[in-house]
């Protein structure tokens, strides 16, 4: 008991030197207040009569588009036969659509209207019909619904469909999967705050002729292969190399810029389809010099993005930072506590300065096994990493992809330009926080 009222004391005395300074506390949570009390509560409700439920594609959905010729049954023994665990993914399929319709139902007893679409049947004119776009899934599927909203004051707000096996870091906390309706109320009484997240957009340039080419390929649901079936290789091989003579033919001095329909939210990644060949890309930070390099492609990330796959590209390991705590010290007589307490505190300060905020006006960009050698790259003293304002890309790939956000890809090869950059009319408007509880900070 003791221990307890040691606790209460300590939470009254915390709350008495929040009311001598509010100050303090208006800079801890910004505009609660007025957000929810003041003049400008209107404005923070959010307006969902319109909801688009965008649903992820499960794995038993992708294996049945791959192989739409066959019946279920069939379907099941190629699954079986193959090795997969067949009664697992037809149970978490499932449970996927069972949460999408959990969550289309407590809508429409909301009153609101409520329309669903897959990665097949997304498109502009259902983005361009609902008032809030609510995809249900894990960030992959979020990642997905942000990518075609190109309207900054249109809501993206996503539901974790399986909190108790991903963390879904974009999605809504935890609690709102287990109450759906409790967290559409807590949204629709403005108990949230909003967040801007910068994303990338990437404008392409490169010969009129080509310009068509450039077209998306989603990575997720097409049964995509990079290699043709050996008994057509030599058809083509014959259609490649007419493909080729077409171009050549039609390279003029004329170039044509169009802007990509898709926003990246974590990152863009440009490098050859094959991960085994090199990709040869020319690079420009901001203004500065073009400069040849070779490597395993080039990653661009948001800040958002830069908790992701540009954290993995870049973050030390600990057993690293230990060996070279250990080298400095016996080799160069540093005095250094070479501990693997201290290794790990050293990692852990290293690794937090790779992330900085979702809403930053700057790129983060990372070379992927930067090769040098000699005199390459040329010229030198480019930084394997670095921030930005605006990346430029040229490439002189042979079959290579601008990938956005790890589900669509661009061709991006020999002769192709690209300018990464961020525009705050492209941000991505959804939640930061949802209050669950309503209190009063400050008592009269």
């Amino acid at each position: 008991m003791s221990v307890l009222n040691n606790f209460s004391v300590s939470i009254a005395k915390g709350l008495r030197r929040l009311r001598q300074n509010k100050e303090l506390c208006e800079r801890l949570m910004p505009e609660s207040s007025t957000r929810r009390h003041g003049s400008k509560e209107g404005s923070t409700r959010l307006k969902m009569d319109k909801c688009l439920i965008v649903s992820k594609v499960t794995r038993y959905e992708y294996e049945r588009h791959s192989h739409d010729y066959v019946s279920d049954g069939e379907l099941e023994k190629i699954l079986r036969q193959r090795g997969s665990d067949f009664d697992t993914m037809l149970t978490n399929h499932r449970e996927q659509k069972a949460f999408e319709e959990g969550v289309a139902t407590r809508l429409r007893e909301m009153g609101h209207q409520v329309e669903m679409a897959s990665r097949l049947s997304y498109n502009d004119e259902l983005i361009n019909w609902c008032d809030v776009v609510v995809p249900c899934g894990g960030d992959g599927t979020f990642l997905l619904a942000a990518s075609r909203v190109r309207d900054a004051n249109k809501p993206v707000i996503g539901f974790n469909s399986a909190p108790h096996k991903s963390v879904g870091r974009l999605c809504l906390p935890t609690w709102c999967s287990n109450d759906v309706k409790g967290a559409f109320n807590a949204l629709k009484e403005g108990r949230f705050r909003w967040m801007r997240r910068s994303r990338i957009r990437t404008t392409i340039t490169c010969e009129p002729k080509l310009l068509d080419t450039i077209t998306p390929v989603d990575l997720h649901t097409l049964h995509y292969c990079r290699y043709p079936p050996m008994s057509n290789i030599h058809e083509t091989q014959d259609a490649q190399s007419k493909d080729q003579e077409q171009i050549k033919a039609s390279r003029s001095t004329t170039l044509s810029t169009k802007v990509l329909p898709f926003l990246a939210l974590n990152e863009v990644f440009i490098g050859e389809s094959v991960t085994s060949r090199v990709s040869l890309l020319r690079l420009q930070i901001d203004n500065g010099q073009w400069t040849h390099t070779k490597s395993s492609g080039l990653c661009v990330t948001t800040g958002t993005g830069s908790t992701s796959w540009h954290f993995s590209i870049n973050c030390l390991r600990t057993h690293s930072v230990l060996e070279l705590m250990k080298i400095l010290g016996e080799e160069f007589d540093v005095k250094l506590e070479s501990t693997i307490e201290k290794a790990r505190e050293v990692a852990e300060r290293y690794n937090q300065k790779l992330m900085f905020a979702p809403d930053s006006e700057q790129l983060a960009y990372s070379v992927r096994e930067y090769i040098t050698f000699e005199e390459w790259p040329a010229p030198r003293g480019l930084r394997v990493r670095d921030r930005a304002a605006a990346v430029r890309v040229r490439s002189h790939c042979t079959d290579a992809g601008l990938v956005i956000d790890g589900s669509v890809s661009f061709p991006f090869n020999d002769g192709t330009q690209a300018v990464l950059e961020i525009h705050p009319e492209d941000s991505l408007m959804t939640q930061q926080t949802i209050l669950f509880y309503e209190f009063q900070m400050f008592p009269s």
